[in-house]
């Protein structure tokens, strides 16, 4: 049987998937782990043929990034990039990291078992889009790539200063740029949109309130 590895730091999904490999009489569990940071170990001192990748994980390191690194060091080990997160800039970094194929949850029409069969097959899937999120007055897909950078920072809670010293720009341009955003969403302000997209699974923080701390199991 083709042996998987897991990255997935939510306890329901990851024992979702686990579940579903080992119902699936195809595939057994090389490992399953919490941090994308920790997968390239893994592959190291263990055989695996396929990973099923979160992109937000436990450690420093996003799913996205730690799949081109495996990709580089084991090329023959297929990776499905896995996530509920629409981020726009997803699919783009996916297809360059050289991941095989890209599943939303539950958002896909196909099934988790349809795609594994489907990339171990050597297909390559990939949505046409990213799926749309309705943030207030606005689709997802109508923010600029600057402003969801600073939309991300917001979301963590950092304030203009800090946004403008990480973007190297003026404090008048990350007030700009959040002006911007309001005015699109319609929200009455910048913590009522964090809210509402954190809420929505648009804009990841970095460290969300529901992430388990751990290691590998």
């Amino acid at each position: 049987m083709k042996r998987v590895l897991i990255v997935e730091d939510q306890r329901m999904p990851r024992e979702n998937m686990e579940r579903t490999l080992s119902d699936s009489g195809k595939y057994t569990l090389a490992s399953s782990v919490n941090g994308a940071d920790m997968a390239l170990a893994v592959c190291s001192r263990q055989p695996v043929d396929l990973i099923l990748m979160d992109v937000c994980t436990i450690g420093n390191k996003d799913g996205i990034d730690a799949a081109a690194e495996i990709k580089t060091a084991f090329p023959e080990i297929k990776i499905i990039i896995i996530t509920s997160m629409v981020e726009v800039s997803y699919l783009d970094r996916a297809r360059a990291a050289k991941v095989d194929s890209f599943w939303y949850k539950d958002i896909s029409p196909e099934s988790l078992i349809d795609v594994i069969d489907r990339t171990m097959a050597g297909e390559h899937l990939f949505p046409g889009e990213t799926p749309k999120v309705k943030l207030g007055l606005a689709d997802s897909t109508d923010l600029t790539a600057k402003e969801i950078e600073v939309l991300r920072y917001v979301c963590e809670g950092l304030e203009y200063s800090e946004i403008a010293e990480i973007m190297g720009v003026a404090d008048s341009t990350v007030k700009y740029h959040v002006s911007n955003i309001l005015s699109k969403t319609g929200y009455a302000n910048k913590t009522r949109l964090a809210i509402a997209v954190t809420g929505k699974k648009f804009i990841i923080p970095s460290i969300p309130e529901d992430r388990e701390t751990g290691t590998i199991e």
